[in-house]
């Protein structure tokens, strides 16, 4: 199975060397783990009990997970430079969950009539 759009999309703004490459990973897994806290809250008052639980789990080790990489990548990298990222990735995460996607996927766009 290949990457969601939205994953890959991403990721290609990585910068290939080091450290650079290193603080973009960050950048971009908190991204991926933030969007995916706002999912499984939306998702949780929708399931029964036991399963609404277990998705409020995930959503609190997520949010977790988003803050650990932001603090590392201040922590590797340079202020200035992890915040040019972080609006590099935003204006793109912008367009693409908001644009069409013709894949319905845990992180998409707008789905499309297949």
């Amino acid at each position: 199975v290949s990457s969601a759009r939205y994953a890959g999309a991403l990721r290609k703004l990585c910068r290939n060397h080091e450290p650079l490459k290193l603080t973009d990973s960050l950048v971009i897994g908190a991204f991926i783990e933030c969007r995916s806290c706002e999912r499984f809250g939306a998702v949780a008052p929708h399931l029964d009990a036991e399963l609404g639980k277990f998705y409020s789990g995930l959503l609190a080790s997520e949010a977790r997970h988003f803050q650990d990489y932001l603090k590392l990548a201040y922590l590797y990298g340079e202020r200035d430079d992890v915040d040019a990222k972080i609006a590099e990735v935003r204006a793109l995460e912008v367009e693409l969950i908001t644009s069409s996607d013709g894949e319905l996927r845990f992180h998409s766009g707008i789905p499309t009539a297949a």
